[in-house]
C-alpha cells in the first residue's frame, strides 16, 4: 500500500481526492514532524512566559473566547 507523507505545503481538494480514491495511507513526514514539535515548544515557553490569556490555546474558542483553561485541562484541549 502506498503512503502519502504531510509535508509543508499545501494539502489541496485534488491530493485529498487522489489520496482517497487510490486508498493511501497518511503519515507525517519527518520535516512536518520536526515543524510540530518546533511549534509546540514555541507555545510551551510562551505560556510559561504569559500569565495572561493566549487565544484558542488557554481561552475557549468563538463567544466562548472569555472563557479561560486551566493548566491541567490544556492537555485535554491540545
Amino acid at each position: 500500500m502506498s503512503v502519502y507523507y504531510i509535508l509543508s505545503q499545501e494539502l489541496t481538494y485534488e491530493s485529498i481526492q487522489h489520496i482517497l480514491q487510490e486508498g493511501w495511507q497518511i503519515a507525517l513526514s519527518d520535516e512536518a514532524i520536526y515543524r510540530i514539535e518546533h511549534c509546540r515548544y514555541y507555545l510551551d515557553e510562551k505560556l510559561d512566559k504569559h500569565a495572561g490569556p493566549v487565544y484558542g490555546i488557554n481561552t475557549g474558542f468563538g463567544s466562548l473566547c472569555d472563557i479561560e483553561i486551566s493548566k491541567e485541562q490544556l492537555r485535554d484541549l491540545q
